[in-house]
């Protein structure tokens, strides 16, 4: 998030908190802003830098009132809707455009703004219409639908009934340092990358992260679940690596008239690999008939081995 972009979103973000009945403060970087209401003791960032996120949901804050240590809640104001902050509250452009809107209403009506945060209300509140309260529907992190049912069911080229499923992958960032030798061959392996591997099978592909929504799921969808965990996800996805880095040199020696090869494998250590992995699940269009058929509801992509086995269904 650029400078400009953070201070303005820093700004609105403190006129929402005032709506809120919040006192509010600028704070020291790496913050953006502290607000105090009653009980409620807030903590702002806005950042669009998953390394930011991540520290920021991953660091407990207190303050001190009297005698008493409180713990602080955390909002983080994202525009990445690939950034996960399970220990925050989290404001995507759906959120903050949300909030911003209802503010405004607020302070037209006269009324209190109640946002979805901890803390007492006043007597005559305006209430946020919250979108991550239960029965508003589910979110998850999800590549966006793009093939509606018609196309998906035209392009399975047979007859049935068409479900949306949601199945789940663990998208995967990795950087690989150090380099292996054999006699005077020396292989280097400094590599990064990001890739996907399903949860349920084990298959691996590219996905690009920028893409990832946390919107609602379309009601009636089946969310799969997975099998494979993240211990497992993250041997599997380092063998893939190892595996694929690995690299096959050839020595030469010369004794006397002779000339010799010798062949040998070089590939790197499970401790060269730094991996980052994050819940992801990818839309399916499954269509029931004589057989199934799945078609990849964000590229339209016929899957070679349709999946089949638990779903929960919201």
């Amino acid at each position: 998030m650029e400078q400009r972009t953070r201070e303005k979103a820093s700004r609105a973000v403190s006129d929402i908190l005032k709506a809120a009945g919040f006192d509010v403060h600028n704070a020291p970087a790496p913050l953006d802003l502290s607000a105090i209401r009653k009980n409620t003791y807030l903590l702002v960032k806005c950042s669009d830098d998953p390394d930011e996120a991540g520290s920021y949901s991953d660091t407990e804050y207190t303050i001190r009132v009297g005698q008493e240590e409180k713990i602080c809640e955390k909002l983080l104001i994202t525009f990445n809707p690939s950034i996960n902050a399970d220990n925050c509250i989290v404001w995507y452009p759906e959120e903050f455009a949300q909030y911003a809107g209802e503010a405004v209403l607020a302070r037209v009506l006269g009324k209190t703004l109640i946002l979805p945060l901890n803390g007492s209300e006043d007597a005559e509140p305006y209430h946020a219409r919250s979108r991550q309260r239960s029965g508003d529907g589910v979110r998850i992190p999800h590549l966006p639908v793009r093939i509606h049912r018609d196309e998906a069911e035209e392009k399975a080229g047979a007859p049935g009934v068409a479900t949306l499923r949601f199945l789940p992958h663990w998208m995967f960032r990795f950087t690989c340092k150090g380099s292996a030798d054999y006699k005077d061959q020396v292989v280097q392996f400094d590599k990064t990358g990001s890739g996907a591997i399903n949860a349920i099978n084990g298959a691996l592909t590219g996905i690009d992260g920028d893409t990832i929504t946390r919107r609602e799921i379309p009601e009636g969808s089946e969310i799969a679940k997975p099998s494979i965990n993240r211990a497992d996800a993250e041997k599997r996805i380092t063998g893939h690596l190892i595996r694929s880095m690995t690299k096959r040199v050839q020595i030469r020696q010369v004794k006397g008239d002779a000339i010799f090869y010798e062949e040998k494998n070089l590939a790197p250590e499970p401790d060269n690999f730094s991996l980052e992995l994050r819940e992801l699940y990818i839309p399916v269009w499954q269509i029931k008939g004589k057989k199934i058929i799945e078609i990849n509801a964000h590229t339209g992509e016929r899957l070679i081995e349709p999946l089949d086995d638990g779903v929960e269904i919201f």
